[in-house]
C-alpha cells in the first residue's frame, strides 16, 4: 500500500518509469514477421468472447504454431459460439481443438478455462480483470490481458499486488496496450525525447467516436443480464470511456513522458445520451492532467454520432510540434522528420509474438506495472469528472470505495439500478462522492 506521502508519490512514479522506455521489437528473433518458433505444444485458454476476445485469439494462433486453443469461456453461450466460429475461419484449424466439454458458461468459466491451460487470454469487461489475473497467476499460467486493467482504485492495488506475485513466479503478462508495440510511435518518442524540436511544452489527446450499439431490454432479462449486454453504457461496467478507449492515446503519452500525472481536473455529462437505454455513462468528457514536472496533457473525448471523429494526439514542443502519425513539424508548420510505417508490423500482433517469444524461451517479461498506472490515469480523470473536485495521486490511491458489485449472479444488487421511470442516476458533478 502506499503512503499519502511525496516519498509515496515518487516511488509510484520511479516504479512506473523503470518499467518503460525499451525496445519491444529487439527481443524478438530475426525477421517480427515471421512470428516465433518453436516445437511444444502451448495450450491456450479465451476467457471474454466479444470481438476483441476473438481477435486476440486469432493473433495469439497466428504467433506460433506451438499455440493450440483448448478451452473458451464467458458468461454467455451465443458469444463463445460466434467467437468460435470466427476463430476458425481465421486460423489454421489445427491450433484449434475445442470440444463442448471445453467450453465453459458463466461467471465461474474463467476457473475451468484456466485449469486446462498454459496461457489465458483476459478479454473480458475490466470489473473482471482483478479476479480473473489472480486466479491465472495463481494457477501459475502466463497472462495476455486487455486494457483498462481496473475500474476503481481497489482493483488498480489487487491488479498491482498480483503482478508482484506473477514475477515471483517468473510469468510472462502482457498487456493489449498496443501502442507500447509500435514501432513508428518507439521512433517518434526516441526523436523528441532526444530534443529534435526542443523541450515538451503541453500535450493534447483526443478520442472522439460514435455511440456503442444498444442492445434492446428482452423480457425475462435480469438486472445484471442487461447491464452487461450494454456494458459500454455503464460505469462500473466499462469504467467510462477514458478507461475504455481514450487510455490508447493516454498511454502512449505516459510512455513519451516516462510518468503518470499526479493531478486531474475535469467536467463531462450527457448531452446526447439520454433515458434507460443508454445506462450512466456520460457521452462527452475533457479532463486536464498534470504531471510531475508541470507539463499539461488535455484529453477531449466523446461517443456521439453524426459529429466529428478522430483519435490521436498533439504534442506541442518549444520549437515545433508531432503528432500520432509520427510526423516532426518545425515551427513553420514543416515537416522535418516522418516516419513511414507501411511496413511496420501490426502491433496487435507484435504483442502476442512478443508474449508467446518469452513464454517459449523462458524470457519472462511483465508489462502489468505501467498498463495498471494508466488505467490508474484513467480512473483519476474519471473520478475528477464525476465529483468535479480536483484529484491528486495520494488522495485517489487511498481510495476504498469500488464500484463494482459486492458478488457476480445473475440476480446480484448492482451498484447502479433504475428507478421507476426505468433510467439511471447520473454523475452529478459537485454532489457525487469518488473518494
Amino acid at each position: 500500500m502506499l503512503k499519502t506521502s511525496n516519498s509515496g508519490r515518487r516511488a509510484f512514479l520511479k516504479k512506473g518509469g523503470a518499467a518503460i522506455g525499451s525496445t519491444v521489437l529487439a527481443s524478438l528473433p530475426g525477421s517480427i514477421s515471421a512470428h516465433v518458433s518453436g516445437s511444444d505444444q502451448i495450450r491456450v485458454g479465451l476467457i471474454g468472447c466479444g470481438n476483441r476476445g476473438a481477435g486476440a485469439a486469432v493473433q495469439a494462433l497466428a504467433a506460433t504454431k506451438s499455440a493450440k486453443l483448448v478451452a473458451m469461456g464467458d458468461t454467455f453461450r451465443d458469444r463463445l459460439d460466434k467467437s468460435y466460429h470466427a476463430i476458425l475461419e481465421n486460423v489454421d484449424k489445427a491450433q484449434v481443438d475445442v470440444p463442448e466439454t471445453n467450453k465453459f458458461v458463466g461467471f465461474d468459466a474463467y476457473k475451468k478455462v484456466i485449469e486446462l491451460s498454459d496461457a489465458v487470454l483476459l478479454v473480458t469487461p475490466p470489473p473482471f480483470r482483478p479476479i480473473h489475473f489472480d486466479a491465472a497467476v495463481r494457477a501459475d499460467k502466463h497472462v495476455f490481458m486487455e486494457k483498462p486493467l481496473a475500474v476503481d482504485v481497489p482493483g488498480y492495488h489487487k491488479i498491482m499486488e498480483t503482478s508482484k506475485l506473477a514475477d515471483q513466479k517468473k510469468l510472462t503478462v502482457v498487456v493489449g496496450l498496443q501502442n507500447r508495440y509500435k514501432k513508428s510511435y518507439e521512433l517518434l518518442f526516441d526523436q523528441i525525447r532526444g530534443g529534435t524540436i526542443g523541450d515538451i511544452a503541453s500535450l493534447s489527446v483526443y478520442y472522439c467516436v460514435g455511440a456503442p450499439v444498444i442492445h434492446a431490454r428482452k423480457p425475462g432479462q435480469t438486472e445484471m443480464e442487461y447491464q452487461m449486454r450494454n456494458w459500454r453504457y455503464f460505469t462500473w461496467l466499462w469504467g467510462g470511456q477514458l478507461a475504455g478507449q481514450s487510455i490508447h492515446p493516454i498511454d502512449a503519452i505516459n510512455w513519451l513522458m516516462q510518468d503518470y500525472p499526479i493531478v486531474a481536473k475535469g467536467l463531462g455529462g450527457r448531452q446526447v445520451f439520454s433515458g434507460p437505454d443508454q445506462g450512466n455513462t456520460f457521452d462527452h468528457h475533457f479532463v486536464e492532467f498534470e504531471y510531475p514536472n508541470g507539463i499539461k496533457l488535455n484529453v477531449q473525448s466523446q461517443n456521439i454520432n453524426n459529429a466529428w471523429r478522430g483519435i490521436g494526439w498533439d504534442i506541442k514542443c518549444t520549437s515545433g510540434t508531432a503528432d500520432e502519425k509520427s510526423r516532426i513539424y518545425d515551427s513553420h508548420r514543416d515537416v522535418i522528420w516522418r516516419h513511414d510505417d507501411r511496413d511496420d508490423p501490426n502491433p496487435y500482433q507484435v504483442e502476442h509474438d512478443v508474449f508467446f517469444d518469452a513464454i517459449i524461451n523462458n524470457n519472462p517479461r511483465n508489462d502489468t506495472e505501467w498498463g495498471a498506472k494508466s488505467t490508474l490515469t484513467t480512473i483519476m480523470g474519471r473520478m475528477a469528472m464525476h465529483s468535479g473536485q480536483i484529484m491528486k495521486l495520494d488522495e485517489v490511491l487511498q481510495s476504498r470505495r469500488s464500484i463494482v458489485p459486492d458478488q457476480f449472479t445473475w440476480d446480484a444488487v448492482m451498484p447502479d439500478m433504475p428507478d421507476e421511470s426505468g433510467n439511471y442516476v447520473i454523475p452529478m458533478p459537485g454532489s457525487t462522492q469518488v473518494l
